[in-house]
């Protein structure tokens, strides 16, 4: 009875290894797929935007820092931010583009561990965030955000530093000017037409 029952336990545990192990295979799968999808994404999105000539890289606050007006630094605790919000980082400006997408196949392999870590709904640290006025800048968790963002989470848990500044902001001054050249950039119908017109 005993060998029986030893057998019988073993066959039980081996089947849930091989179950689990299919999970995991099967998730990794899904990792690597996604990956993959965003790669492409973040190509198609920085070519579009190349052609509208918007900005296609996160802001650089080590190369920003000059032209703000810096004050004290206070840290914020943990809050929950928007991901839309966060605009820039601080240094890894060439890693992920302005929409958290990896731009090569060198952050595959954290990216594809953090995606599997997501799919496992295993309990990830905030990320590391610095806020100048209303826009946040990633310190730590880049490779969180990318992953968060491409299996469509809108916001991430986040510790938050601030850095008291005083407006304007070079970001604004570049979105305003970004919206105006837009504005005032005539449509290919509005052209034909303004041609028509000189014929």
């Amino acid at each position: 009875m005993f060998e029986i029952g030893r057998s019988f336990s073993h066959d039980v545990s081996g089947q849930t290894g091989s179950a689990s192990n299919q999970i995991h295979a099967r998730r990794y799968q899904q990792a690597v797929g996604r990956f993959k999808a965003i790669l492409f994404e973040g190509q198609l999105l920085r070519l579009k935007k190349k052609l509208l000539h918007v900005r296609q890289s996160l802001y650089d606050l080590n190369v920003l820092r000059p032209e703000l007006r810096l004050g004290g630094r206070c840290y914020s605790g943990v809050k929950v931010v928007e991901i839309k919000h966060i605009i820039g980082t601080e240094g890894r400006s060439t890693d992920f583009d302005s929409d958290f997408c990896p731009v090569s196949e060198k952050s595959r392999e954290r990216w594809v561990n953090m995606a599997l870590a997501y799919l496992n709904s295993l309990p990830l640290e905030p990320v590391e965030l610095i806020q100048v006025g209303n826009a946040f800048f990633v310190r730590d968790g880049h490779h969180r955000i990318s992953v968060a963002r491409a299996f469509g989470q809108m916001a991430i848990d986040a510790e938050v530093i601030v850095w008291q500044a005083q407006p304007p902001f070079p970001w604004e001054a570049e979105g305003m000017r970004t919206a105006s050249e837009s504005f005032n950039r005539p449509t290919e119908a509005a052209q034909s037409a303004s041609d028509a017109c000189c014929i």
